[in-house]
């Protein structure tokens, strides 16, 4: 990707969920190159501590915090490290999620369990905390007029396509992420009087481990060689290409923005024009 100079988040303090790698760090990333100190809330300890070296060395701090971030204790922890260390927060990114295909009819409730812990329950007590703080940062003046007068905290959640509409053979992924939409609405109204910004992306076919894990498992099951589900599932996008990790940070960078400050409580898509809603 290249470097910017716009320099639209500089000095602002942002967690980053699933910043390891993918579309996460590629957000994480463009906003390390943007002039914010970035926060790597990533599960995975292999790749938490390189990514965090990887966004350093655009000049701002970055630092690695190890999170299973469906545990809301430790959230909560996170958050007060975060402004411990920066002394507030400004931005949060609701990145990590899980994506599995099982049919409806074998779907297991552990199974069903696992996602929405994950991709719904995760992506609102981060938000409830996350906002909580922003809240707080926030003059007793402005609390008490019932209106701020600009934008006091921004929040991106990842949502998909998937969330537009049903899907038979991964209903739980579906409802996870429709469910991430609404919250964003929701959240968006009960924060309005502070001008705290939220909303949300989905993207479509963009080549993560995901896609590379739904390849190697959908593709066998409908007698298709390696390659052959996810290249079928690019030939349907109108623009013709698989989407990159940097199309999706592109969006979140300028929802993150003074350019998005009249913005909230809306879901965009980021797909190709896969989903015309």
């Amino acid at each position: 990707m290249a470097q910017t100079n716009s320099q639209r988040l500089k000095g602002r303090i942002a967690i980053v969920t699933g910043a390891g790698r993918g579309i996460g760090h590629a957000i994480a990333m463009r906003f390390a190159q943007e002039g914010a100190h970035v926060v790597v809330a990533e599960i995975d300890r292999e790749t938490v501590y390189k990514a965090a070296e990887d966004f350093s060395a655009c000049g701002t701090e970055a630092l690695a915090y190890p999170i299973d971030v469906g545990d809301v204790d430790a959230v909560q922890q996170m958050i007060d490290d975060v402004v411990g260390r920066f002394g507030r927060l400004d931005i949060l990114v609701n990145n990590a999620g899980l994506s599995e295909r099982t049919s409806m009819l074998e779907l297991s409730p552990e199974e069903w369990d696992m996602i929405q812990r994950v991709n719904q329950r995760a992506v609102f007590f981060c938000m409830q905390r996350a906002a909580r703080q922003m809240v707080a940062q926030i003059p007793q003046a402005i609390i008490e007029a019932g209106r701020a007068d600009r934008s006091y905290g921004k929040i991106v959640n990842l949502s998909s396509v998937a969330g537009r509409r049903g899907r038979a053979d991964a209903m739980h992924y579906s409802v996870s992420k429709a469910a991430v939409i609404t919250m964003t609405q929701g959240t968006a109204m009960a924060l309005a009087p502070y001008n705290i910004n939220v909303n949300a992306i989905c993207p479509s076919v963009v080549p993560t481990r995901m896609w590379e894990h739904l390849d190697r498992t959908m593709g066998p099951a409908m007698g298709l060689p390696p390659g052959e589900f996810y290249r079928r599932r690019v030939e349907k996008i109108p623009l013709k290409r698989e989407g990159k990790a940097e199309d999706i940070a592109a969006m979140a960078t300028f929802l993150c923005s003074d350019e998005g400050d009249y913005i909230t409580g809306q879901t965009y898509n980021v797909d190709g024009g896969s989903e015309l809603n």
